[in-house]
């Protein structure tokens, strides 16, 4: 059960990892057509995986603190990632 509160501290690294990539890169024409997408969908499903793993994890404060910090990324972050990512595929 602890290696499940580890994965889901791993999820929330990748999250903020993607995050920062698509923060950095964005200028860049190469990026933006390219890794863009894949990024956006990193950033998105990252915290919820993170939010299921950390949910069955063993309890304690750290099972606490890794489903608090996917939660407060998933709602500051990915849900913007998710609008960004709707209208880059439908369109206006």
């Amino acid at each position: 059960m602890r290696e499940l509160n580890i994965l889901s501290y791993l999820c929330f690294s990748i999250a903020i990892t993607a995050a920062i990539i698509a923060s950095s890169f964005i200028t860049s024409d190469f990026f933006y057509s390219h890794y863009l997408k894949l990024i956006l969908f990193v950033e998105i499903i990252s915290p919820i995986i993170g939010i299921i793993l950390g949910s069955f994890g063993k309890p304690g404060k750290p099972k606490q603190i890794a489903i608090i910090l996917n939660s407060i990324f998933f709602i500051l972050f990915s849900l913007l990632a998710l609008l960004n990512l709707c209208i880059m595929i439908f369109g206006k």
